[in-house]
């Protein structure tokens, strides 16, 4: 299992909304959880530590190489880590003691990589998929299931400015998912590798929208 943090609902209810945050490179499970206090009062949040120590205090997901052609990640790790995410996923409602109403995965930078990861694997297990400044891996999105990615609202969002994963990875999340049949909401901001004001603002917005 993972270390995690929980942030009940501040509007309790009986099913409340699950949302799982993914922290990117080099974080741990503390770095999202800030956001909480912006979100839909209604969820109930769940920050995840990845498994990979990367130093200083931070985690991984997967390790990377940062080479002339590009960024390469280590696959057998980021597939490991998926499954991870995904039994955990499985597991926190009766952890939590709860049943609920809707489950948001979503992730920031490699958060938001794993978050597409495992919704390739099994769409079916949420009903939402937050992609915070990202790009596709093929070891995710090169085997997608039959009407997978059509089934899960997305929200995407990247900076025109980011120069640890160029918005160009974005954009291409958006091409594959729009390719698939996904419904998609899509922002671009001039921002760095970065949530801003405006940015969460729109994330809040999306949602609300999708608890109704």
């Amino acid at each position: 299992m993972l270390q995690a943090l929980v942030r009940r609902p501040i509007q309790p209810q009986e099913n409340p909304p699950l949302l799982v945050l993914l922290h990117g490179l080099g974080a741990d499970e503390h770095d999202l959880m800030g956001l909480s206090r912006e979100l839909d009062p209604r969820l109930l949040v769940v920050t995840l530590r990845a498994p990979l120590d990367y130093g200083n205090g931070g985690y991984a997901w997967f390790e990377v190489a940062w080479e002339a052609t590009g960024i390469r990640a280590n696959s057998e790790q980021a597939l490991a880590s998926r499954d991870l995410v995904l039994e955990v996923l499985k597991g926190l409602p009766e952890q939590l003691g709860i049943k609920p109403s809707k489950l948001i995965l979503g992730g920031f930078s490699q958060g938001a990589i794993m978050s597409l990861g495992v919704t390739s694997s099994e769409p079916d297990l949420l009903s939402g998929v937050i992609l915070l400044s990202g790009r596709p891996l093929p070891e995710f999105v090169g085997g997608v299931k039959p009407e997978g990615f059509n089934k899960v609202p997305f929200y995407v969002q990247h900076g025109i400015l980011d120069q640890v994963l160029p918005v160009s990875g974005g954009r291409e999340i958006k091409r594959i998912l729009e390719g698939e049949g996904a419904q998609v909401t899509y922002h671009e901001y001039p921002m760095g590798h970065e949530i801003n004001e405006d940015s969460l603002h729109d994330l809040s917005d999306w949602i609300s929208t999708q608890l109704g």
